[in-house]
């Protein structure tokens, strides 16, 4: 898990869009298991971000006239998961939204919406999360929680999660931090290899 942290405003959500395939950078590559996403054709991204490459991004982006329990249902689908019924419904538990499952988006807290997205997120199984400020809208209580969760995802060795950041005190949990400072990334505690 790496952890990006800096001041508001520059970069570091532009910095994930690159890193994830969903801005072309100016210059230089952006490799993927060895791919240069910067030269990826659209539907090869596509592809990518259904079954490899995962975003959280600061605004839960959710299909609205679908259920809880339909949102992921429909993204495991989609993203050819292999979620079923019962492990949808085990994450609903887990992210307490199974009282929850049969409602719109719409009549969810700010929070609900940002534990659905993070359940759907993981559901997936991704390779790669990019997680752009996860634990925002969340009490203390399910920011530990959702962090927790994403940190077990990068200890599992074949996945990475790298995770944005302005809380100091998930940032030095993460096994390297970076600062974001004037489009540079400077080191601020180097995870071991």
């Amino acid at each position: 898990m790496v952890a990006i942290t800096g001041v508001s405003g520059k970069g570091k959500t532009t910095l994930l869009s690159v890193m994830g395939g969903i801005l072309r950078p100016d210059a230089g590559a952006v490799l993927y298991r060895g791919e240069n996403l910067a030269c990826a054709s659209a539907k090869r991204l596509d592809a990518l971000h259904r079954q490899g490459i995962g975003f959280v991004f600061q605004s839960p982006y959710l299909f609205q006239a679908l259920t809880v329990e339909e949102n992921l249902l429909f993204s495991a689908k989609v993203q050819r998961s292999g979620a079923d019924a019962e492990t949808i419904g085990t994450a609903l538990e887990e992210f307490g939204l199974a009282d929850r499952k049969g409602h719109l988006p719409c009549e969810l807290s700010v929070g609900q919406k940002r534990r659905l997205v993070i359940a759907r997120t993981l559901l997936a199984e991704h390779d790669l999360i990019l997680a752009d400020e996860p634990t925002n809208d969340l009490d203390a209580t399910w920011s530990d929680y959702v962090f927790e969760k994403l940190k077990n995802v990068a200890a599992q060795g074949e996945k990475a999660v790298v995770v944005v950041t302005h809380d100091e005190a998930y940032a030095r949990r993460a096994d390297a931090v970076y600062a974001l400072d004037k489009g540079a990334l400077m080191p601020l505690k180097e995870g071991c290899s």
